[in-house]
């Protein structure tokens, strides 16, 4: 269950780093990007709304609001502190939110442009979000679940979430789960029932998931059998005292026996079924084991769904290439490769030449077909063992392995004619600035090669465009 916890939280973390990388940004149209906010919330059904903050926290949009309606300051601005000065993303703690006043929890990401922070885009998510995780397990009535955020405060709860969202969890288990990433122990909630407990805490998020079983349904029955056994101690003393003591010792090994399953639980393994003496110990025993199919079963489904989630954060929505946090990746792995065997590897930024023209002249629905079909021309171009995505705007880079300096000029030179040959939609001609540079092994890091392709594009530009240079 953990698991789902972290699968909602990291699927929202993904939608708003592809919603970080929108276009609609890059050209500073904020109308445009409040549609495809609330498109995507729609179409993902990933958290309540989106919202976008500046440095002093104020809201500029909100998707719970129409575009160009006046908003109110973020309802945490230290979280907005935080991603400005880290240019990380933040999962947050629950807090009030800015619009709805009500609970609310975000995942805050960085909005970079020119290797600044300009915006922190939030996506909201409510406790109902998170409730429904524990009402899909169906646990058996009576059974406490609860989800707590990292600092201890309860983001969820069955029964009664609307009695405790909000609060903090009592002290002695706030203290145990943050000293140990799964146990087991005696408690009493904050309603006062006694409970067996079991806890599981993410790695990942800092998040917990409790689940207590009262004692009294663990119990109940097996009492009846000892209020029995004493009523007959008047006439049978010395058999009531033997019939006490193997009774006590059959209770106690069915409580603890329910023990492993209760942490099999909490870790989300394989619930074994103990072997236990009292009937109603194995129809809990049984419960615990149908739980833990059941979570087991929804995790392997969300796994899955993660993966195609993450895959998804590395291509770009317009173009279909990767994207610059993928481009990236690929431009470390090369790195490392040329720094352990001495592989070199080649860069080729590219930049579609007047470009600005093109979305001034024609509208920046052309440009965005010029880009499309940018993309399409370049991988033809390109061999099928090259690496190319879209860095930015109209900027593409492309990673050439095992390629020589000259090898690498002869390759821009066929990308640059076979762009130049090309008939584009709607505006016909458009042609393509390249800078080439070779990675060499005294580089002291990955972008040293991008620093100088992105030197000779300039120069390349510099020169008339349409033609390509190298550093």
């Amino acid at each position: 269950m953990a698991q789902a916890v972290d699968s909602q939280l990291l699927r929202a973390r993904t939608v708003g780093e592809v919603l970080a990388t929108s276009g609609a940004l890059n050209r500073k149209d904020l109308e445009g990007f409040h549609r495809r906010a609330r498109e995507v919330i729609a179409t993902t059904k990933v958290g309540m709304n989106v919202v976008l903050s500046d440095e002093t926290g104020q809201q500029i949009v909100n998707t719970l609001r129409e575009y160009g309606e006046p908003l109110p300051r973020h309802g945490h601005p230290g979280i907005v502190r935080r991603v400005f000065e880290t240019a990380q993303p933040v999962v947050s703690e629950i807090y009030i939110g800015g619009v709805l006043r009500k609970p609310v929890v975000s995942i805050d990401v960085p909005v970079i442009f020119d290797a600044k922070v300009a915006y922190v885009l939030s996506v909201g998510l409510s406790p109902y979000d998170f409730n429904a995780i524990l009402v899909a397990q169906n646990f058996p009535a009576g059974w406490v679940s609860t989800i707590f955020d990292q600092t201890g405060t309860i983001v969820a709860r069955t029964p009664a979430p609307e009695d405790f969202v909000g609060q903090k969890g009592t002290a002695e288990y706030i203290q145990r789960i943050s000293e140990f990433p799964e146990g087991v122990m005696e408690t009493v909630t904050r309603d006062g029932i006694p409970m067996l407990s079991a806890w599981s805490r993410s790695s990942v998020t800092g998040w917990s998931i409790g689940i207590g079983i009262p004692r009294r349904i663990l119990e109940r029955d097996l009492m009846h059998t000892m209020v029995w056994l004493a009523s007959g101690l008047v006439t049978l003393l010395g058999v009531g005292l033997s019939l006490a003591w193997i009774a006590g010792r059959t209770i106690a090994a069915s409580v603890r026996a329910l023990t492993e399953p209760a942490v099999a639980l909490g870790k989300g393994q394989t619930v074994p079924i103990p072997d236990v003496g009292i009937e109603e110990s194995a129809e809990v025993a049984c419960a615990l084991r149908q739980a833990g199919e059941l979570l087991a079963e929804r995790s392997a489904a969300l796994v899955a769904a993660n993966r195609e989630l993450e895959q998804l954060a590395r291509v770009d929505t317009l173009t279909g290439l990767q994207n610059r946090q993928s481009a990236n990746e690929r431009l470390r792995m090369e790195f490392r490769r040329l720094k352990r065997s001495g592989h070199p590897y080649a860069v080729l930024f590219m930049d579609v030449d007047w470009f600005k023209a093109v979305n001034d002249t024609y509208g920046h629905e052309a440009g965005d077909q010029v880009l499309r079909h940018m993309a399409t021309v370049l991988t033809s171009a390109l061999r099928e063992t090259d690496f190319v995505a879209r860095y930015g705007g109209e900027e593409f880079l492309a990673l050439l392995s095992e390629t020589s300096a000259d090898g690498a000029l002869r390759i821009a030179e066929v990308v640059r004619r076979t762009v130049a040959d090309q008939p584009f939609p709607v505006v016909g001609q458009v042609t393509v600035s390249i800078g080439v540079a070779i990675a060499l092994g005294e580089d002291q890091d990955e972008e040293a090669a991008v620093r100088r392709a992105d030197t000779a594009l300039y120069q390349a530009k510099e020169d008339g465009r349409n033609a390509v240079r190298s550093r």
